[in-house]
């Protein structure tokens, strides 16, 4: 086997050895990891598998193309999966900028008074949501997000970020409880 000297290697030193230009350790790290990043990509983004095959593949190029952003005190697990996190948060934000501008330039009927108002209404609560979320912080935001808009199961989202399903669990509470009092007027 070509890569005999690398398999028994922790992922922390093959992305030392990707950082140095080695791309044995390169071929390694990916077989390690673009399965289940395929994976999870496929679940953040609407179950779209080409889209997921073409983030994987931009993840690995970015890690190819510039391994100095790796930071050799992180584990290359979570660093990898916050990675892929902020790609889906910046899909996200460009499908939600495509539908808006959709929806603006594209009435197919007539809209109500009433469907206005409503639809008003779910943007400034859907605001203020977001506001909220924003001020709680990254992880926070992100298990929320898992949660409710991407309907991932609590197992999945603790592996994913490698922490207990009884903190996501706790997060999720407090957070759903801290939204709760705040939209009380």
């Amino acid at each position: 086997m070509i890569f005999r000297k690398h398999v028994n290697r922790t992922d922390e030193e093959l992305m030392i050895l990707v950082k140095n230009r080695d791309h044995q350790a390169f071929s390694i790290l990916y077989n390690r990891y673009a399965d289940r990043l395929n994976a999870f990509f496929f679940r953040m983004l609407w179950s779209n598998r080409e889209m997921s095959e073409d983030f994987v593949h931009d993840l690995f190029s970015k890690i190819i193309n510039k391994p100095e952003l790796y930071n050799e005190q992180y584990e290359v697990k979570p660093w990898l999966f916050r990675i892929a996190s902020n790609m889906c948060k910046n899909a996200y934000r460009k499908r939600s900028f495509e539908e808006a501008y959709k929806a603006e330039h594209m009435h197919e009927e007539p809209i109500t008074t009433m469907q206005q108002e409503h639809a008003l209404d779910e943007v400034i609560l859907t605001d203020q949501i977001h506001e909220m979320l924003d001020q709680m912080g990254e992880e926070r935001k992100l298990i929320f997000l898992l949660k409710y808009q991407q309907d991932l199961p609590i197992q999945v989202i603790a592996e994913m970020l490698d922490l207990s399903e009884g903190t996501i669990k706790s997060r999720i509470f407090y957070t759903k409880e801290k939204i709760r009092t705040s939209l009380k007027y």
